[in-house]
């Protein structure tokens, strides 16, 4: 079939396929679970491939991460789209028919959750593209692997992320991936928009736990103790020193946030410890080496200043994410054909993080954003992902399928 025939072809499937399609992100919506505890959303995916013709479901991998393998009819190489599906410790306040109402475990806590990042629409999306490309495996010069990860918004503590789990899993091996591509929606774009970032994506992330031990006391003497909550708090005041004073910030950006930090149950007692959780972003490989050495070395001296000591506890850890090079050029005349080039916006790289770094590391990959903002609202009121009234507009969902189905069939006839 002519590629242009083939080209309408998936205009006319991801139409038909648009109301089931919405039908599927409001579910999920209504459905967030947290990192690993993706049991509900999960099952749901799995029973939404196994509908389909010529697809071989692999499940679970990565704990409760789904691989599904598309067989083209066509000899060819081997293609792969990843899409992230757990949720956020968030309660929604979209006022949506569908907002989420669920509850998880966050940290041993009760928590509200919701797809307050958009994974759902990634989800949801790529459940679209595997329909649309399962009713035309008879053009696919290859395979096809769709990647349902879990855990990309951070794993439990002592536990590696979603990605990195599932590249130790062989998530790209049997049959082996020659590309990747990811698709995220962006609040700050309508629909139809698609945003593209050359080079580095995204910085690269550490999380860090500094525990600080002291010596309990009476609050009102506090000479007989050592007391953990001011040297953290002297702490993270020296920490910012290290950002404004010794990263050369013509580099990147770089950013260290202190996130929590607590200790004591009472007015009266100088508790004997207190912690503080840390996230280090940096957009340069060097700077980041930097930042967790003098961390480590300005908590420590801090803590000792105050007769205190630290314990450093690592936690996620993932490299910057960089777009292949000759990956993005290649897809360029798709990405335009698709969106248009009035639409297609190129994008600085974030100081955010992403653990499909850890796909990217091992083959080519190519990281997009989709618009994905309410159209109904002025862009200065669309709120930003993690924010707990974001939302996505549906209408953006039959576009990322589209702009899907149109690279992975792209890659694989012009890599046949």
């Amino acid at each position: 079939m002519d590629k242009n025939v083939v080209y309408q072809r998936i205009n006319e499937l991801c139409n038909a396929f648009e109301e089931k399609q919405i039908e599927i992100f409001q579910w999920l919506h209504q459905h967030p679970e947290l990192a690993f505890q993706e049991f509900q959303s999960g099952q749901f995916i799995v029973d939404c491939l196994n509908e389909m013709d010529g697809i071989e479901v692999i499940y679970p991998i990565a704990k409760t991460g789904i691989k599904a393998v598309l067989y083209g009819e066509n000899l060819g190489p081997t293609v792969s789209l990843r899409a992230d599906f757990d949720a956020l410790p968030v309660k929604e306040e979209t006022g949506l028919d569908y907002a989420s109402k669920s509850k998880g475990t966050y940290n041993k806590q009760k928590t509200y959750v919701a797809h307050a990042c958009g994974h759902d629409a990634s989800a949801a999306s790529a459940i679209g593209t595997a329909k649309v490309l399962s009713q035309l495996k008879n053009e696919l010069n290859g395979k096809v692997v769709f990647l349902f990860q879990p855990a990309e918004e951070g794993a439990p503590q002592g536990m590696v992320g979603g990605a990195e789990l599932m590249v130790k899993e062989g998530a790209l091996k049997n049959p082996d991936v020659q590309a990747i591509f990811a698709l995220h929606p962006y609040s700050k774009a309508y629909p139809g928009n698609v945003l593209l970032s050359k080079g580095t994506t995204h910085a690269s992330l550490n999380d860090l736990i500094i525990k600080i031990k002291g010596i309990q006391a009476h609050g009102s003497m506090p000479w007989v103790g050592k007391d953990p909550i001011l040297a953290g708090a002297a702490i993270i005041n020296a920490l910012q020193s290290i950002i404004s004073r010794e990263v050369d910030l013509m580099k990147g950006a770089a950013v260290i946030t202190v996130g929590y930090f607590h200790g004591g149950i009472k007015v009266n007692i100088i508790p004997k410890t207190a912690e503080m959780g840390l996230t280090i972003r940096s957009l340069d490989e060097s700077t980041q080496k930097l930042l967790l050495k003098r961390i480590n070395e300005v908590a420590d001296l801090t803590a000792r200043a105050h007769g205190c000591e630290v314990e450093i506890i690592p936690g996620q850890h993932d490299p910057l994410n960089r777009n292949n090079s000759e990956l993005c050029k290649n897809m360029l005349p798709t990405l335009q054909r698709v969106a248009g080039k009035d639409k297609l916006n190129y994008k600085h790289a974030t100081t955010g993080s992403e653990d499909f770094s850890y796909f990217s590391q091992k083959i080519p990959g190519l990281y997009l954003h989709f618009g994905s903002a309410p159209l109904k609202n002025p862009l200065s009121q669309s709120k930003p992902n993690h924010h707990q009234g974001f939302q996505v507009d549906e209408l953006s969902l039959k576009f990322a399928t589209r702009l899907e189905c149109n690279l992975l069939y792209d890659y694989l006839r012009n890599n046949s």
